[in-house]
């Protein structure tokens, strides 16, 4: 993958863990300049530790930033 040609346009997407309702996503959010980021919720835990983990697996594995307000990972 080192022949990969990122562009300087690319969406920098990253990776965090959303609270919704009793439950905590781990949601996938692209920023799209002046409008509001799109998304996307991809898995659900009620534990919110097991999502700050699965998160950042996830991140690692797809090479994408992981974020938690506060910084609280």
């Amino acid at each position: 993958m080192s022949n990969v040609t990122h562009l300087p346009t690319a969406a920098t997407s990253y990776y965090t863990v959303n609270k919704r309702g009793s439950w905590f996503n781990v949601v996938l959010v692209t920023p799209i300049e002046g409008m509001n980021p799109i998304k996307t919720a991809l898995y659900g835990f009620s534990d919110k530790q097991a999502a700050i983990e699965h998160g950042q697996k996830t991140a690692a594995r797809m090479q994408r930033p992981f974020k938690v307000r506060g910084g609280a990972a």
